[in-house]
């Protein structure tokens, strides 16, 4: 389980850095649905703080979850419990 965990981790925490590192050339980050009208995304040009801030939390929350992943991986902490 533990190598299903760190794998599945480490692949969500890579995709979050390689989002944010994709974002600083395009300029925008998607942050989920809204509603009917689309998904909810934040530019640079007209929402900076909300780009900013959204900039901020995938990056600390790529970086951790990469290294709760390698963590994981090498046997140091226990996986997550399934129930």
């Amino acid at each position: 389980m533990a190598i299903f965990q760190g794998a599945i981790f480490l692949f969500f925490g890579l995709g979050l850095l390689i989002m944010d590192w994709q974002s600083l050339k395009s300029g925008w980050l998607p942050c989920g649905p809204k509603g009917l009208k689309g998904r909810l995304e934040f530019t640079r040009d007209t929402e900076p703080l909300g780009y900013w801030l959204m900039f901020v939390l995938y990056g600390i929350s790529g970086v951790w979850l990469v290294i709760f992943s390698l963590r994981l991986l090498a046997g140091v902490v226990e996986p997550l419990p399934l129930g």
